[in-house]
Order: C-alpha cells, then sequence, then structure tokens
C-alpha cells in the first residue's frame, strides 16, 4: 500500500502530499519576509502615526478615514507610503490568507476522509501505511510549526498593522478571506524572549481553527507506539542512541500535543510513556530548523507533561548525562584526528572499516547533539551543571572534526559508488582471465611452460573462471557468499604439490585472491550506506545556534589562528546542507514548481552564513593593510635617484621592509587559506562555493564599510567655516588615497584587481547615498533593501542623519557647498570663476574648490553632487509650476496676463507708454517666492556647471582618447538627428531599443560633457501666460539691478543683496521648460520696454541722461542671450544699433 499511497492516480495521496508540501513553501516563505519586516511598522515612526492602525480600525474605519481626508498633507503622505510599501504589504497578505487556507484544507481533508470520500481509505488505514502516516503527521506538525513560528518572527501588533494597511489600499474585495485571517493572525499577548507568557498560550492560538480531535489523538498514539520513520533500525542501532533516532518523531508529538492540552494536564500515564520513548535522557528539543524549546520550561504549566518530565531532569540525572557526554567529547575527537590524519581515511581502509567508522559518526554526532542543544538550556539550575566549567570550544572542535571527516567519507564513498559497476566488472575480469591462464597452463598445450598436463585442474580452473564470470554485484548477499567460497578454494587448491612446487601459479593465485577481496569489499558498499551517513550527520537541528554571535567568533577565531580551518568550515557547511533535506524532500515528491526557490532561500541562507563566518579574513587583511599604510606613508622614505655610498644602511631600512614583507606574507596566507577550497568543487545546496568570489566579496564587503565610515565621520561639517570645509576634503583625500594604494599593493597577493574593486565599490556608494538622499524628492520613494546599488553579499552600511536637513554625507557635502555660494552672501565673479564674499570680500570659493574635492571624493563623487543637484532642481520646478499654475487663483492670473499679451503686441511697436504694470495685484504675490526659485536654480544650476566643468578637465586630462572618442560620437549622433528631422523619408532615427543613445549620454554626463543651462528637467502644460509673466518679473526687479562698467549689472546694495549670475541662469532655466516661443516672446518685450524707456526719455525736456532702467535691462537682455545660447543677430533685430552702443553691449 506504501506504493500506492503516492502514486499518482491515488487522489488522497497526492492531495496530503500536496497539502505538506505547500506547508513547507508557506514555512520558507515566512522565514524569508520574515526579514523584510518594514521599519515602519514595527516601531512607527511619529509621522506615519496617523496612517498606520491595528484591528481597532476595523469598528472605526470611517472616523479614521475620514481624519486622514481632512489633511492634504496626510493624503500625500498616504500616497507615497501606499507606493513604497503596497507590493511588500501584497505578499506578507499573501502569506498570512496561505496560512488560513492550508488549515481550511487540512480540516477538509480529515472530514472527506471521515465522509468517505477516498473509497476504502480512513485515518486508521492511513496511519497504517508507511508513507501515509509520515504524511498526516506531518501534515498536523507543520500546522503548528507555522502558527508558532508565524508568532515567533512576526510579532501580533505588527500582523495586524500590515493586514489593516493592506485592507486600506486594497479594500475588501480583493480580500474574501479577510474576517477568518484576521482570527488566525490576529495578536496573541505573546512577545519573543518575554519572561511570561499569555495564559493557555500556545495552546489558544491553535484552537483559533481546531483540528478534529479524534484525529489528532490518534496521531499522538500513532507517535508514542510507532518509529514512524524506522530511524532506530536504519541508522542508530544502538539502544543508547534511541532518542537521537526518533529525535524527528519527538518534535513532531512536542507541537502536536498543543493541539490536545489535556494529555499535557491531565494524563501523566500518556505523559510518562511519551517522555520514558522520546525524551528519557533529553529535555532540551528542537521543533524546526533549529528553534528549540526547553521542556523543563515549556511544560511547567503542565501538570502531567511536568510531572513525567521532572525525572528526566532530575539533578543525578542530569550530572549523569553531562558526564557521559563530557567525558566524551575529547577521545572522540582524538578518534576522529587519528582517521583524519594524511593517508588513513583511504578507499581500501574504508572498504575494510565502514562499520567501524560509522560508528564514530554516530557516537559523535550524538554526543555532539546533546551537549549543542542542553548546553543553551532555559533552566538556569540544570543549565549549571550541564555547562559546568565548560565553554562551547570543544562543542565547536567536536563540529569542525566530525564535520571534516563526514566530508571525507562521503567524498570517497561517492566515488566508490559511481565507479562500482566499472570497478567490479575489471576486477572479475582480471580473475576470469587468471583463472582461464591458469586452465590453459596445466593443459600441457601452451608452450614453453615445461609442464605435465593435469587435466583435473585445468577443468577446475576454467570452472572456476566461468564462476567468476556469473557474479553478479546486484545481489550482493548471493554473490558475497560465493566470493567467499571461491576465495577459500583459491587458499585450498594452493596446497596441491603441481601448484605448491610453482611461484608463478601461486603468484596468478594470490593476485586473485586480491581481485577477489576487492570485489567482496565493493558489493558491501551500497547506496544505503551514504543514506546511513547522511541520516547519522543531520544537524539541522543546530542551524539557529551555530548562527548565534557566540559560535560565529569562535569560528573566526580560529579562521584568524589557523587561516586552514576554512577547509573545516567548508565541511560544516555542507554538514548544514542537511536542512534542505528536511525541507525540500515533500516538496520535490509533490513536483512543485517552487522547488527551486526554496532550495535558493536555503542555499542562500547557508552561503550568507558562509560570509558572515568569513568575514573576519578581510577584516583582519585590512587591518594589516592600515598596518602597511603605516609603513608606507609615514616610516618608510623614498630611495632618491643617487645615494650616497654611507648612506645606503640609512636607506636600507632592513627593519621597516622586514615588517612589510611579514605583513604582506600574512595576508598571502589568508588569501590562501579560503582560496584552498577551490581544489575541490562543493556544491551547497544549490549554490556552487566559489572560493575566489568568497574572498572577493569578503574584501568588497569590509571595503564598502571602511570607505562609507570614513565618508560619513569625515564630511561632517558643523563649523561652517570654508576653512573647514577645506580641511575634510583633505583629510578625506589623504585617507582614501593611503588606502588606495595600499589596497592596490596587494591585490597580486590577494589575487585580485584592487583598483577595479576599489572604483565599483566607491562608485556603488556614491550612487546609493546619492539614491537614499534624493528620496525625499521622489514621490515613491526607493527603500534601501529595495536599491539596485544595495547587495544582500555586500551591503553598503547606512548611518542615522547627522541633522536635520541630509541624509546622509553626500547630502550634507552638497548642502555645505551651497551654503557657501548662497546668492544672498556671496557675488559671483565670472572672470576669477569664484564666489566672493560679500562682507569682506574675500574668496570662498574657487575653481580650486572644485580641484580638492574631485581629490576627495572622486569623479563618482561629483558625479553624485550633480545628480544631486539636478533632483534639487526639479524638486523645485515642480513645486513652482504646482503652487503658481495649479491654485484657485490661476484662472484671474491668465486671464490678467491675457489681456496684457493682446496690449503689448505685436512687440515692434513702440509705445511712448508701456502698459505692463508690475505690480498689479493679480501677479504682485507670486513674485516673492518666484524671486527664491530663480535665484535658487541659478545657483545649483552655477554649481552643476562647475561641476561639468571640473570633470570634463579631469577627463581630459586622465583620458585624453576616451574625452575625444565621446566628443566625435556624441557629434555623429547630434548630426545624424538632425538629418533625420530635416529629412525623415531618408535618414532614419537611430534605433530606439539600441542602448547607444542612453550608455553615450550615461558617459557623457560622467565626462561632463555636457551643458546644464540647456537641460530640461520637467515637462509641463502649456501655459499661454509664461513670457508675460516673467517679463514683469523682470520688470518688477529692474529697480534692483545697478549697472556700472567696472563691475558690471548686479544688484542693488541698499536693498536686499541677491547675486546676478544664478538670478539671469534661473531665469534661462525656467524659460528652458517651455517652448522656446515663450523666449522668444519674453525677449521682445524686454526689448520693447528698452525702446519704450528711451522713447519716453528722448520726448521728455527734463531728462537730458540715458534712462539707467533701460541701461540695466539691455544688459541683463545680453546676460540672457548669453546663457540661453541666443545669437546676438537677434537682439539687433529688436534694438536700434544706437541703443546698443549707448548701452555698451559687447560684440558678437
Amino acid at each position: 500500500m506504501s506504493v500506492e499511497f503516492l502514486a499518482e492516480q491515488n487522489i488522497a495521496g497526492q492531495t496530503l502530499l500536496r497539502l505538506v508540501s505547500r506547508g513547507n513553501l508557506i514555512i520558507a516563505e515566512l522565514l524569508r519576509l520574515s526579514a523584510f519586516v518594514p521599519r515602519a511598522f514595527q516601531r512607527i515612526p511619529e509621522q506615519f502615526s496617523e496612517l498606520i492602525f491595528d484591528f481597532r480600525y476595523n469598528s472605526n474605519d470611517a472616523l479614521l478615514e475620514s481624519r486622514i481626508q481632512d489633511k492634504p498633507d496626510l493624503v500625500d503622505l498616504d500616497a507615497n507610503f501606499k507606493a513604497s510599501h503596497l507590493d511588500v504589504l501584497g505578499r506578507f497578505y499573501t502569506l498570512f490568507e496561505g496560512i488560513f487556507k492550508y488549515v481550511k484544507d487540512l480540516r477538509k481533508y480529515v472530514s472527506e476522509v471521515d465522509e468517505g470520500v477516498f473509497i476504502q481509505l480512513t485515518i486508521e488505514s492511513i496511519l497504517q501505511d508507511d508513507d501515509g502516516k509520515q504524511l498526516l503527521c506531518e501534515a498536523f506538525y507543520l500546522y503548528c510549526v507555522i502558527l508558532t513560528l508565524m508568532d515567533t518572527l512576526i510579532e501580533g501588533p505588527v500582523r495586524e498593522r500590515l493586514i489593516i494597511s493592506y485592507l486600506r489600499y486594497k479594500g475588501t474585495k480583493f480580500m474574501p478571506s479577510f474576517d477568518e485571517v484576521c482570527k488566525l493572525c490576529g495578536t496573541t499577548g505573546y512577545v519573543k524572549g518575554a519572561s511570561r507568557r499569555p495564559p493557555n498560550y500556545p495552546e489558544s492560538l491553535f484552537a483559533r481553527f481546531p483540528l478534529p480531535p479524534t484525529a489528532v489523538n490518534m496521531i499522538i498514539g500513532k507517535l508514542r507506539s510507532d518509529d514512524i520513520y524506522n530511524q532506530v533500525s536504519k541508522a542508530f542501532p544502538h539502544p543508547d542512541h534511541r532518542s537521537v533516532a526518533l529525535s524527528r518523531q519527538a518534535s513532531m508529538i512536542y507541537m502536536i500535543l498543543y493541539l490536545a492540552p489535556n494529555i499535557l494536564m491531565n494524563e501523566p500515564a500518556v505523559m510518562r510513556e511519551i517522555v520514558d520513548k522520546h525524551f528519557p535522557d533529553n529535555w532540551v528539543i528542537t521543533y524546526y530548523l533549529g528553534y528549540t524549546a526547553d521542556l523543563s520550561v515549556e511544560w511547567d504549566r503542565y501538570k502531567a507533561a511536568k510531572a513525567a518530565v521532572a525525572y528526566t531532569i532530575a539533578q543525578s540525572n542530569v550530572t549523569n548525562f553531562a558526564a557521559k557526554y563530557w567525558n566524551q567529547v575529547t577521545p572522540l575527537k582524538t578518534e576522529l584526528q587519528n582517521y583524519l590524519r594524511e593517508g588513513i581515511l583511504v578507499e581500501d581502509y574504508i572498504l575494510d572499516h565502514i562499520n567501524q567508522l560509522l560508528n564514530c559518526a554516530r557516537n559523535s554526532n550524538v554526543a555532539l547533539r546533546w551537549l549543542m542543544l542542553h548546553f543553551i538550556s532555559q533552566n538556569k539550575k540544570v543549565s549549571q551543571i550541564v555547562v559546568g566549567r565548560n565553554d562551547i570550544t570543544p562543542i565547536l572542535g567536536l563540529l569542525l572534526d566530525v564535520a571534516q571527516f563526514e566530508w571525507v567519507m562521503n567524498k570517497i564513498l561517492t566515488i566508490l559508488l559511481d565507479q562500482k559497476g566499472k570497478r567490479w566488472d575489471d576486477y572479475r575480469k582480471e580473475s576470469s582471465d587468471r583463472m582461464n591462464e591458469l586452465g590453459e597452463f596445466f593443459s600441457g598445450t601452451k608452450e614453453l611452460t615445461r609442464v605435465k598436463p593435469n587435466k583435473r585442474l585445468e577443468k577446475w580452473f576454467h570452472d572456476i573462471a566461468n564462476q567468476i564470470n556469473s557474479l553478479d554485484y546486484s545481489d550482493s548477499v548471493m554473490s558475497g557468499r560465493k566470493i567467499q567460497q571461491l576465495i577459500q578454494a583459491l587458499e585450498e587448491v594452493e596446497q596441491f604439490h603441481h601448484i605448491e612446487s610453482s611461484l608463478q601459479v601461486k603468484q596468478f593465485l594470490i593476485d586473485t585472491r586480491k581481485y577477489l577481496q576487492q570485489m567482496l569489499r565493493l558489493v558491501n558498499i551500497s547506496p544505503k550506506v551514504k543514506v546511513t551517513l547522511a541520516l547519522v550527520s543531520d544537524i539541522s537541528y543546530g542551524w539557529e545556534i551555530l548562527r548565534t554571535q557566540e559560535y560565529v567568533s569562535l569560528l573566526q577565531q580560529n579562521i584568524r589562528e589557523q587561516p586552514s580551518v576554512v577547509l573545516k568550515l567548508r565541511s560544516v557547511v555542507v554538514k548544514l546542507s542537511s536542512i534542505l533535506d528536511l525541507t525540500a524532500l515533500r516538496i520535490d515528491q509533490a513536483k512543485s514548481p517552487d522547488l527551486m526557490s526554496v532550495g535558493s532561500y536555503y542555499s542562500g541562507e547557508l552561503m550568507e552564513y558562509v560570509r558572515k563566518v568569513l568575514e573576519v579574513i578581510p577584516v583582519t587583511v585590512f587591518n594589516l593593510l592600515e598596518e602597511i599604510i603605516e609603513l608606507q606613508t609615514k616610516q618608510m622614505k623614498e630611495l632618491p635617484t643617487k645615494v650616497e655610498k654611507e648612506k645606503i644602511q640609512f636607506y636600507a631600512q632592513l627593519e621597516d621592509r622586514y615588517q612589510l614583507a611579514y605583513k604582506t606574507h600574512a595576508v598571502s596566507v589568508f588569501a590562501e587559506g579560503i582560496l584552498a577550497m577551490e581544489a575541490e568543487t562543493t556544491f551547497v545546496g544549490v549554490i556552487k562555493i566559489d572560493p575566489k568570489k568568497l574572498l572577493e566579496d569578503g574584501i568588497r564587503k569590509e571595503l564598502v564599510s571602511r570607505l562609507s565610515t570614513a565618508l560619513h565621520t569625515i564630511l561632517d561639517f558643523r563649523t561652517g567655516r570654508i576653512e573647514d570645509l577645506f580641511a575634510q576634503l583633505q583629510k578625506l583625500s589623504k585617507t582614501l588615497d593611503g588606502h588606495c594604494r595600499s589596497f592596490q599593493y596587494i591585490q597580486d597577493y590577494i589575487r585580485l584587481p584592487g583598483l577595479k574593486v576599489w572604483q565599483e565599490e566607491f562608485m556603488r556608494i556614491v550612487n546609493f547615498n546619492v539614491e537614499q538622499e534624493c528620496n525625499r524628492f521622489l514621490a515613491k520613494g526607493i527603500d534601501d533593501n529595495q536599491s539596485q546599488y544595495q547587495s544582500r553579499e555586500i551591503p553598503i552600511t547606512t548611518f542615522p542623519p547627522l541633522d536635520t536637513n541630509s541624509v546622509n554625507f553626500i547630502g550634507r557635502l552638497g548642502r555645505e557647498l551651497l551654503a557657501h555660494t548662497h546668492y544672498r552672501r556671496t557675488n559671483y565673479q565670472e572672470a576669477a570663476a569664484a564666489w566672493i564674499e560679500i562682507s569682506n570680500g574675500r574668496e570662498l570659493v574657487t575653481s580650486h574648490t572644485f580641484v580638492v574635492l574631485l581629490e576627495g571624493v572622486s569623479v563618482f563623487g561629483l558625479n553624485g553632487l550633480d545628480q544631486l543637484y539636478c533632483f534639487m532642481i526639479v524638486k523645485i520646478l515642480k513645486d513652482f509650476f504646482r503652487n503658481t499654475f495649479e491654485r484657485p487663483t490661476t484662472k484671474d492670473l491668465v486671464k490678467y496676463l491675457l489681456a496684457l499679451q493682446d496690449e503689448l503686441h505685436p512687440t515692434t511697436s513702440t509705445p511712448e507708454r508701456h502698459v505692463a504694470d508690475p505690480n498689479a495685484l493679480q501677479v504682485k504675490s507670486i513674485f516673492i517666492p518666484l524671486l527664491e526659485v530663480v535665484c535658487k536654480c541659478g545657483q545649483l544650476q552655477l554649481l552643476r556647471h562647475h561641476l561639468a566643468s571640473t570633470l570634463r578637465l579631469a577627463c581630459k586630462s586622465d583620458s585624453t582618447l576616451l574625452s575625444c572618442s565621446m566628443d566625435v560620437l556624441n557629434s555623429a549622433l547630434l548630426k545624424d538627428i538632425h538629418a533625420h528631422y530635416k529629412d525623415p523619408a531618408n535618414n532614419p532615427y537611430p534605433d530606439p531599443s539600441s542602448p547607444l543613445l542612453p550608455e553615450l549620454s550615461k558617459y557623457l554626463e560622467t565626462a561632463g560633457h555636457s551643458d546644464p543651462f540647456t537641460k530640461l528637467y520637467v515637462t509641463t502644460k502649456p501655459q499661454p501666460i509664461f513670457a508675460e509673466l516673467f517679463f514683469l518679473f523682470i520688470l518688477s526687479q529692474m529697480r534692483s539691478f545697478s549697472y556700472t562698467t567696472t563691475s558690471g549689472l548686479s544688484w542693488n546694495k541698499s536693498g536686499t543683496w541677491h547675486d546676478m549670475k544664478p538670478f539671469v541662469i534661473g531665469v534661462v532655466t525656467l524659460l528652458k521648460q517651455v517652448h522656446f516661443e515663450h523666449t522668444q516672446r519674453f525677449i521682445a518685450y524686454i526689448c520693447q520696454k528698452i525702446r519704450s524707456l528711451v522713447l519716453a526719455a528722448s520726448l521728455d525736456p527734463k531728462i537730458t541722461d540715458f534712462p539707467q532702467d533701460a541701461v540695466s535691462l539691455a544688459q541683463f537682455i545680453y546676460l540672457f542671450s548669453k546663457h540661453a545660447n541666443i545669437p546676438r543677430a537677434t537682439l539687433e533685430g529688436l534694438l536700434p544699433p544706437v541703443i546698443l552702443d549707448i548701452c555698451k553691449l559687447p560684440l558678437a
């Protein structure tokens, strides 16, 4: 029936198998998602306190939603929060709904079995089948595990917030099982790590959707009386190992007993039987993948269970158990180390001593399991007895040795089993050939034998050859007996006189017996041996324990002291791969398409554990690097071109060079330790271990950590003084340069491309921090764990903000530059390319500042600043367009400006009195914030222009070929595009699917081959009155303009100072965001105003001088045209030459 139960045509078996497979999938998803609970749901930030609710929301949802809708800021915040979290909320709700559907389907399955839907099947008959009893017990057990892990890994209040948030954003239409999910996943009051538990917990959690009590009791009865996995006979035949053999079903009965709390409380006989069978010498168990439970604590609240386990944890028993297993550690380690000596564990030895070796593995794993689990007992009184004066060092030592022993055994057994058929055939052929040759030898017909014919021996040897040829290794029992008989017969025939006197014949017989002996060894090696070894070496119980900091730190200490321990770590990880066998077996049997996903998750967790342990290598390497940096930069002196004979010893610096060589060798030793794993291919689950990549990832991780820390700590500007900015940048430059030089120095010793790694990781750090800094400018921010620049293997360290304005170092650096170039405290001098402080006339920021900036944060840092400023400009422009053209008074504004547009046309006319009034009520209120918008955009644009110039110069000097190639390619593409627009039929546009244009744009931006002044930052709706608005804006600021022949056009110092250069560039930038016709109209209006001012002055006899406002406007429109790339001919067509001459506008 066992085969039939899992047959594809058996609906009952397949249904139960798929159900158990789903249970394992749910647990994998639960473990995966528990590491990605959004921080906002764990501890609600103050800003989200009115958006995140628990189940109390269900009784007051209308009121709470109305409060949100009444506040526009909350509406925007809620929309952004939804955009950022809806996907992850959907995954969590799908998980919770999947848990409910699991228990629903399990109850339905049991009900259908009871109702006879599956013909001739009952709960009793399923429990009598080998596969059936395993699957049914696992189905009930997994339900308990799922709920327990859910409450342990995702706290009740957090679950409620996740569910309610998903409800708010999706609605009940997409949540048909909402009420049932709420009932199942509501808070229980349990808090992980709390000293007290809620009353009737955890049975109250399982009782929310109870399973049929009859089925529960029958399953408990089966677990009490049977060995459902046959582990006692398969893997642990020794009676002292029975509790280990039954450990898996002990975990099951521990969990399922909570479905029948009456047994725990009121049935001492049943509990006594359960404890005597499953827990006679152990009380700390693992209920799933290393999640442990201490029965002396967990059953303390249940009368019958407490009494049953009391004998096990009696002081005398605990003392005996502890002494027994601690005393076994040293002999077991000695035995294992003897086996692990070079040349011991070879094929012949393993073939001859397989049972002895398996017993050693059994004893070692049993002792290891007991010590590892009971060392973490939560019962303080018992724990003191178990631990005594010991620590985990001998436990870890035993683990490393037994893991390496199993690794070697498994490797050789795999080779033997893979080659068993071929070797068997080869040995059989060699044996048979020798017997046939001996038959021919005694036939007397063979030349030069000089032996008398012996028909009896001839026939006998040929018969032996035939018997050897008939041997079949698939029938191991019969073949083994025949081989033993053949060996004995060959030993006996050797006593015959004819044979005893012939050395050649005796050698043939010895060789044949040797081959037969090898065949006998091979026939005793079957796949069952590997299965037994796998069962014995299972360490899934220690998965969570080994990931604790205590074990990780000790492993790292061992690696630091002896790098070759890395090879044993590999063995431990392969041993830990047993967690895949436990979780993926049923998924594989059910042929689920999610097998690879689950395998990848657990394999990824194992690889993450390897990386965590091995990070000690890059940490130690970098500590040595710091000492190398100290030697190279401060102690060792450069050798001059010519050296006097007397000073050779001085420059030799033998002691310093010895220290340098010693530390460099130490670095190479650590690299050799991890790269030694390259000798053999190792798979951890479905992932292949790549030692070189492990080393590289570890080096990269530590490099990222140190670079991030340096950037965070050094780029901290508290004083606001320009001198401190220079000092911090120079300090950063020196620090990073020292790291970079030393990193390149040791690259050959660790077999890594040092400069490439350095640049890739520095670029990733900058881009990640730019992305996080720019989140505040985005409607949907990018969480750090969703960033394309963040990596689980090589995480970028994040730090709490040091001020309220910036998230990280790139924001602090960018805002520090903005503070020192602010348009209200500085005056930009184009000739000097410098910002001059107005109060004292000193230079604050110059072109040299950007050179220092380049040395400090490199090309990637400058690009990061450029991106940050770009985001700032976009944010300013979007706010301006929204606040100006999307407010209630916009209609009045548009109406007024359209009327003005009609009055100003045609722009070629020169009215004696200009009708434009910048003080009109419809526009006056806009100009104050608009002035700030214009100046801020201009300041940011000016900084972007300097950053691009610095990058362009660096590219030309450091990589002339690249710079010229980009220029040529860019020019060629632009010509193609221009040709397309002139003649689309014959000149196609470059293929949009080609990566050429976007990739080239990235290169051009990085190398500074771009003009920020001509960039389009936002797309806007058509605004017919944009030119008129800015024309009036310029007229409103006209009185603040001041022009002198020495300083040119500037702001009038009598009022609030605004730097003229950012002002002009800001106007250019805003007009670039709309159609070019607005720029043309704007220039025409300004020129019309200039002509009108000149005409009015010429008609007024009281005015003898040329009007100053006309000069200021003419100078402004000249500067505007210069930065907007407007040809001078445009101005010449709008202003008479005499006005251009009087206003002293430069020639074209």
